[in-house]
Order: structure tokens, then C-alpha cells, then sequence
């Protein structure tokens, strides 16, 4: 099977493209979720998707779309190899356009998570991000600027879609998949108060067994490593925009003990609070 394995990131850290092709198992890392938007497509195969409380079965000719800081997670679907193209780019990136803002706070900020397009949108779609790969593959004169205006018509594109689908619903994938988004929903409302296996098991009326097993299976996460990963990303948005101490803010998210949360945060981020918040003053 022939390998695709092609990437580009601006120096500055505010643009990268990555077109590849998986081969066998793959699930990303527990703890996913950064400062970037993401536009993730998928060219072969077919994926299971986590973003913010629910999963998405992703099949060829999907653009999924990721706003800064959702939690989201790719496993295996029915299919082992796949082939993706993976785009992160920061607000900054698009700083010279005054509409661009607006553009993206249209299409990243309405739970428009997944976009299974149309053979014939799917065409179109294809042709923007080979030649995506094209300019970076080559690398000619101006590819730069020739990259950044793709991505802006594939957005654009993205967003008339949406709008003119509006009335198209997503179903889960199965009951099972709908009772763990519910579960989701309610750790992402409650992750400030004291949350357990037991304790959430029981408010839905199942095992504590059967929750550790299809939760898993549902998100890729363990129960505790989701439980974790919300709280640390509220923290570290705490950690950014305000003045509070760290013992404060381990309490506001959730930990009883100020240790552990500086455990648990570093695990994560791989930097300790004081020092996440030193790099990412506002």
C-alpha cells in the first residue's frame, strides 16, 4: 500500500496542514484539545469521532469541524486504514480580513460539528484540499498565500453548506451512543461538583460495570480520564483570563486537593499551573 505522508506548518505555529494515510489501529491521545481551530476530512476509511458530548460514525467525503478548546477524540471504526487531511489554524492566521471573524464564529460555534457532504459537494471539496496538498508538496513561488486562500474557500463553502442543510439531522450511531452523550452533557454541566463512577451510574440507572465499558468504547476516554480532562481545561482557562490563585481555581473545577490537581494538570498539559499560566498571559 503506497504511504501518504505529507505536512506543513508555518514557522509561527499558526497554520498547520497534515495529509496522511493511517495504517492499521489508531486512536489519538487520551487528552486532545488545543488553542486552534481544526478541519478534519476524511478521504478513506471510516472513523468514530468524539467532540464535546457526543460521537459521530465518520465516513468518506465528512468535513468534521473543531472549535478552540472542545475535547475531541478519533478511534477505530469498521475499517483499519484510513486517510485524512487534518488542518489547525489559529484566529490570528486570517488577522487581515475583517470578515473572516464573523465567518468563523458562524461556523465554529454552532455545534456544526460534522458536514457529510453530497457526491457532488464532495467533488468540489476533494479538488480544494489536492490542491492544498499540491501547493505543499511543491512549495512554488507565493504557496503560502495560495494555502491560506484555499482554506478561506473551503470555509466559505463549509458555511453555505450548513446553511443550506440546515434542517439535516445528525442521528447517533445507536441507543447506546445517545445514553453516553447524555452522560457527557451532564459531566460537562456538573464537573465542579463531586463526580464518580458510582454515583453517575447510579442517576442513570445502569451498572457501574456496563458505564465503564460503553464509555470507553463510546469515546475513547476512561471515565476518570474525561472527568479530568474537563476540569483541567476549565482550569487552564481560568489560568488565562483571571487573577485567581491555583489553590481557588482547583477548587472551582473540581479538585478537593490542590496536589492532585497539580498532578492531574500536569499529566495533561505537561506544565504545571503556575507555569501555564506564565507562557499564557493575556
Amino acid at each position: 500500500m503506497r504511504e501518504i505522508n505529507i505536512d506543513f506548518q508555518c514557522p509561527d505555529n499558526a497554520f498547520y496542514f497534515s495529509h496522511r494515510k493511517v495504517f492499521g489501529q489508531f486512536t489519538m491521545h487520551a487528552h486532545h484539545f488545543h488553542d486552534q481551530y481544526e478541519v478534519y476530512y476524511l478521504l478513506s476509511g471510516e472513523r468514530h469521532y468524539f467532540i464535546k458530548d457526543r460521537v459521530f460514525h465518520v465516513k468518506p467525503g465528512t468535513l468534521v469541524i473543531i472549535n478552540e478548546y472542545d475535547l475531541h477524540k478519533t478511534t477505530d471504526a469498521d475499517s483499519e486504514d484510513h486517510v485524512r487531511i487534518l488542518i489547525n489554524f489559529t484566529k490570528n492566521y486570517f488577522a487581515a480580513s475583517p470578515h473572516v471573524n464573523e465567518l468563523l464564529i458562524k461556523l465554529f460555534t454552532k455545534n456544526n460539528f460534522v458536514i457529510p457532504f453530497s457526491p457532488a459537494d464532495r467533488q468540489y471539496v476533494e479538488a480544494l484540499l489536492y490542491k492544498m496538498t499540491h501547493e505543499v508538496q511543491n512549495k512554488a513561488i507565493g504557496f503560502e498565500v495560495s494555502l491560506q486562500a484555499l482554506l478561506m474557500e473551503l470555509l466559505v463553502y463549509a458555511v453555505r453548506y450548513i446553511e443550506e442543510n440546515r434542517n439535516h439531522k445528525l442521528e447517533h450511531p445507536s441507543p447506546m451512543h445517545e445514553k453516553i452523550s447524555e452522560i457527557v452533557q451532564y459531566i460537562n454541566n456538573n464537573y465542579n461538583t463531586p463526580l464518580c463512577l458510582p454515583s453517575v451510574s447510579k442517576k442513570f440507572f445502569i451498572s457501574q460495570y456496563y458505564l465503564s465499558r460503553v464509555f470507553k468504547q463510546a469515546t475513547g476516554f476512561t471515565f476518570i480520564e474525561y472527568v479530568n480532562s474537563i476540569r483541567v481545561r476549565e482550569a487552564q482557562r481560568l489560568l488565562r483570563e483571571s487573577g485567581d490563585k491555583v489553590i481557588d481555581i482547583a477548587e472551582k473545577v473540581g479538585f478537593k486537593n490542590v496536589a492532585h490537581f497539580g498532578r492531574v494538570f500536569k499529566k495533561i498539559t505537561n506544565f504545571s499551573p503556575l507555569n501555564y499560566r506564565n507562557l499564557n498571559k493575556r
